[in-house]
């Protein structure tokens, strides 16, 4: 196995750091052993299922008092930013991360004293102005769904949770609904078996009575669109509807529907703050430039008006590197935004977000997962820790 060199400081020949150390080398045998085994290829059911229950000790291990703590100094220098989307909601037909999840996480991150900080406070930390970050959490949402303040919102509230969340105002205009979600409606509402459908210079065959069913087919179509120019992509999305004979409705229905702008405005009263997401949640790079343009600066003049508090943080839609670029990040930055975020997997930490003029529209994120053990894992130290031995952390 490779070797792990930690990063030191002043105090590296104290008590402190051997200590630190020693826990680093038990960890990172503990943590890496299931991975290198996992390269084993194939694995037999003889070595899986001592994995698998190798596993779950390990993720209780995470959740024994005093143990993921130990490993906060790793984390000192930077800070978690955490994104959710949907919150299950049986009663609309929402499938989404079921709120107790959301509770048991707040209560984690309270009884464990980590300090929970507004998205608009981070980023100025970042920036070197104010207290270091020390291991900070800070949660955003995206995207502008009901549920996202009806069920959501009273859950960080009740926490006393600072929570930014991202809208496409657009679709909280009521002029669209998210083109993912027409997808997605399109393959639960269809009657046809199968469907062939012409996307780019190619067709693509999809059989309904496969075992892979809709949710699979909708994922693979809406996978297929992001490497569609932006008005190619509305385009296949219409020839999907017409040849599987489905009328896609003018508003978005229930299970699709956007939060209001009361909503908004109620839920920044209980502490949630807003930010910019489009108008219409296209994949920017994607976009013609007068269209990219019209998105982000609508998207804000529109939140300005609506919002009473709006943050000046820039949510790029899908949010990989490939999915935004300079000519983006320029629009953004002429506008006065202090930053953005985007979806690719990691820490937000200074260094990165002061590499140029572009690190601080190029913030990681982690996505809020459902496992309270993975959650203790992202926060503590531990996951970045597993980072750094992999080298996608610095």
């Amino acid at each position: 196995m490779p070797g792990l060199i930690l990063e030191q400081d002043g105090a590296a020949h104290s008590g402190a750091a051997r200590t630190l150390r020693r826990r680093a080398a038990i960890a990172w045998t503990l943590l890496q052993a299931p991975w290198y085994a996992c390269k084993l290829t194939p694995i037999s059911k003889h070595v899986r299922a001592p994995m698998e229950r190798a596993k779950r000790v390990y993720h209780r291990v995470l959740m024994l008092p005093g143990f993921a703590s130990s490993f906060r100094y790793v984390q000192r220098h930077c800070a978690t930013v955490l994104m959710l989307h949907r919150f299950q909601d049986v009663e609309s037909g929402v499938a989404g991360l079921d709120p107790k999840q959301l509770r048991k996480g707040l209560e984690y991150l309270r009884r464990n004293k980590y300090e929970i900080v507004p998205l608009a406070e981070l980023f100025e930390r970042l920036a070197g102005r104010g207290r270091k970050l020390r291991g900070a959490v800070a949660f955003t949402v995206d995207d502008g769904y009901l549920d996202q303040a009806e069920i959501g919102a009273p859950i960080f509230s009740a926490f006393d949770c600072p929570v930014t969340t991202f809208v496409a105002t657009g679709f909280l205009d009521g002029d669209l609904w998210l083109w993912a979600d027409k997808i997605e409606y399109i393959f639960s509402n269809t009657a046809r078996q199968s469907i062939s459908v012409r996307m780019g210079r190619a067709a693509v065959q999809y059989r309904l009575s496969s075992v892979s069913g809709p949710s699979a087919m909708s994922a693979d179509f809406a996978e297929r669109c992001k490497v569609l120019d932006d008005d190619e992509k509305h385009q296949a999305i219409a020839r999907l509807a017409r040849e599987a004979e489905v009328e896609l409705p003018d508003r978005a229905p229930l299970g699709h529907a956007p939060m209001t702008w009361e909503q908004v405005r109620s839920c920044e009263r209980r502490g949630m703050t807003f930010g910019p997401h489009t108008v219409s949640h296209p994949i920017l790079s994607r976009a013609r430039p007068e269209q990219a343009v019209w998105e982000i600066t609508e998207s804000w003049r529109r939140l300005r008006a609506e919002a009473q508090h709006p943050v000046p943080i820039f949510c790029f839609p899908n949010g990989r590197y490939v999915d935004f670029g300079d000519r983006e990040i320029a629009t953004v930055r002429a506008m006065g935004f202090v930053g953005g975020l985007s979806t690719e997997i990691g820490f937000a930490d200074p260094a990165s977000f002061r590499r140029g003029t572009d690190g601080p529209f190029k913030t990681k994120r982690l996505p809020f997962p459902e496992e309270l053990s993975v959650l203790a894992q992202y926060v503590s130290g531990v996951e970045r820790l597993k980072r750094i031995a992999r080298g996608s952390e610095t």
